[in-house]
């Protein structure tokens, strides 16, 4: 089960638009075993950000290659993306709202083992703001199961 880990810098939050949308292939599930999201901005601003499953979209870009934690692993075969020309559409309820204070706050997920959130093969989880669009930063570990 190998790990990675994806992150973006530095990017505007969007109440219509996701920050990150993770793909699973169709041969391989994943966990997501960590998730932090953190304000990036100068003055003091709430934001209410949620991690939640997603469908459909049309159109993505922005591809984020994931960064392999064992050098001699293989590449990853889920895909990251953050920018869609249609947006996937958000399905059932967060998995977990962060809250990221503009001004540096830090909000981490961190699954207890056998807590991961699963994501199934060809699932999808979008992060995307509810509420404010300040900056923010975002760190994910990802395990793709074999």
């Amino acid at each position: 089960m190998p790990l990675f880990m994806v992150n973006r810098g530095n990017a505007q939050l969007s109440t219509t638009a996701d920050l990150l949308t993770i793909v699973a292939s169709a041969t391989k599930p994943l966990r997501i075993i960590m998730a932090k999201i953190s304000g990036h901005g100068s003055a003091p601003a709430a934001n209410e950000v949620i991690l939640q499953r997603s469908s459909g979209g049309g159109n993505p870009g922005g591809a984020i290659t994931p960064e392999k934690c064992d050098v001699n692993a293989n590449a990853a075969s889920f895909l990251v993306y953050t920018t869609w020309v249609t947006p996937p559409g958000l399905v059932g309820g967060p998995l977990h709202r962060f809250e990221a204070n503009a001004n540096g706050g830090i909000d981490p997920f961190v699954a207890v083992p056998g807590g991961e959130i699963k994501v199934p093969v060809g699932g999808m989880i979008s992060i995307r703001s509810a509420s404010g669009t300040s900056n923010a930063i975002v760190n994910l570990q990802i395990s793709e199961e074999d």
